[in-house]
């Protein structure tokens, strides 16, 4: 008699954690002060300690310094979810660089902030509005103040201080269709790029209206995109404006999705209490795409989706008439969804270079890395809540790279602003940042050279 072997197939776990460092902080408990750097062991590598909690998610920028949104002292007069106010910058070895605070009895930042590649500061805040403000532009039933959703941009000038280079309002983009007298009033299908003022439910306690949780920035579109967790719902608008222009049609809604009811257009309701959204930096997979973090409605289960969005060559988003903006519910280039990876608040989640996906599960104090197949590849269980960790090449550790000469202004980057610092200090100028050629006058060659590098300093 023969036996015949049976082969029993051997399940092989094919997914290759990416090797870098992931960044965090608890928004809970008595670390909530602490921002940690570890490794795919676990390892702490690095911290920083300041001196007031932590709001939301930190950054690293180049050379391993940290960048993060914190609280304000004291109780603020809009004390929502994940309220900010201040900000500090830490260089790696744990010294304060910038600590800025904004907030005052009209303005509160809160969950996000956006380092921007010219060194200035996207901040998300609130702003108040009176409950007879918000009558006057058609919210009906209002029975208290609406804090509203506004973006500044800040541009760091001492070690507490900062200008407001540019801003934008979303009260100054409201449709209603509810009081033919005022001059909002229009059809709201016809015009998705403004956001009904009805549309959304407002914080009893606090006002808080749209609940923006996310922002990101697209330097070569010059583009901003948020997330809205009330609303279930992302949007893009335009930076490349000046503030004057951001307050009328410019400062619109450039695209829009997740919840085309929003807009009265018919299409399926496709986020729910959505988080994190952002663009896939550019060189790694899927670069220029949209993801973000689905954090679902009632089924216990959460998505991770990256699509692609209808850009058109002119930097604006098409839209066929009476239809939502594309991608349809499912058009996906990735997606992710694992019975039992739930968040109901908080998460997010970011591509990283070697094609994986990196999500963070808040309350369930998770950071899931998986790879393009959907196969686990690292986690992380963290002593407490958190928004959403980053993680970075080790190369970030790396020092700022200086041997680019024509970045005047310091930033790692050479453009614009480099060419405004020439022409600020035309003429003889010597030993000064502006005099990138270094022959002790700042003139036409000096911008020439600065055009003739431009782009990102190398690494």
């Amino acid at each position: 008699m023969t036996l015949m072997a049976t082969l029993i197939p051997i399940l092989v776990i094919t997914a290759v954690p990416f090797n870098g460092l992931t960044l965090f902080n608890t928004t809970m408990g008595p670390d909530s002060n602490r921002t940690v750097l570890i490794n795919n062991d676990g390892d702490v590598l690095h911290e920083w300690v300041g001196a007031s909690t932590i709001a939301s998610t930190p950054y690293l920028l180049q050379g391993g310094e940290l960048m993060r949104p914190c609280r304000v002292a004291g109780q603020p007069a809009m004390h929502g979810a994940a309220y900010g106010g201040r900000i500090q910058h830490f260089s790696l070895d744990g010294t304060l660089l910038w600590d800025f605070t904004f907030s005052d009895e009209n303005n509160q930042p809160h969950h996000d902030i956006c380092p921007m590649p010219n060194g200035n500061v996207l901040i998300v805040a609130w702003e108040r509005k009176t409950q007879q403000e918000g009558q006057a532009v058609g919210r009906q039933n209002l029975n208290g103040e609406i804090w509203p959703t506004q973006i500044i941009e800040v541009q760091p000038t001492g070690p507490e201080t900062g200008n407001i280079v540019w801003e934008w309002h979303l009260w100054d983009h409201l449709i209603q269709d509810m009081s033919p007298s005022l001059p909002n009033y229009g059809v709201i299908s016809e015009h998705p790029e403004k956001m009904d003022i009805n549309k959304g439910n407002i914080h009893p306690d606090n006002g808080d209206w749209i609940h923006v949780n996310a922002l990101d920035y697209h330097p070569e579109l010059d583009q901003i995109v948020m997330s809205s967790n009330s609303l279930d719902e992302i949007f893009i608008i335009d930076h490349a404006t000046t503030t004057e222009e951001a307050a009328g049609s410019a400062g619109d809604f450039l695209y829009r999705w997740g919840n085309p009811g929003n807009y009265e257009r018919t299409g399926q309701h496709v986020l729910w209490n959505v988080h994190g959204v952002n663009w896939i930096d550019d060189g790694l997979p899927g670069e220029g795409n949209l993801l973000l973090f689905n954090n679902g409605n009632d089924d216990n289960t959460s998505d991770l989706i990256e699509f692609i969005t209808p850009l058109l060559p002119d930097g604006t988003y098409e839209i066929s008439e009476e239809q939502p903006y594309a991608p349809l519910p499912g058009d996906y280039v990735f997606f992710y969804e694992e019975p039992g990876f739930h968040g109901d608040h908080l998460c997010g989640v970011y591509r990283l270079p070697n094609g994986n996906t990196i999500a963070t599960d808040g309350p369930g104090q998770e950071i899931r890395e998986v790879d393009s197949e959907g196969q686990i590849a690292w986690q992380h269980f963290t002593s407490g809540k958190l928004m959403r960790a980053v993680k970075y090449p080790f190369g970030i550790l790396d020092p700022k790279d200086d041997t680019c000469d024509a970045d005047a202004d310091g930033d790692n980057v050479v453009g614009v602003n480099d060419i405004l610092l020439v022409i600020a200090h035309w003429g003889p100028c010597a030993e000064c940042d502006a005099d990138v050629t270094g022959d002790s006058i700042v003139d036409v060659n000096d911008i020439l050279m600065v055009i003739a590098n431009w782009g990102p300093c190398p690494s």
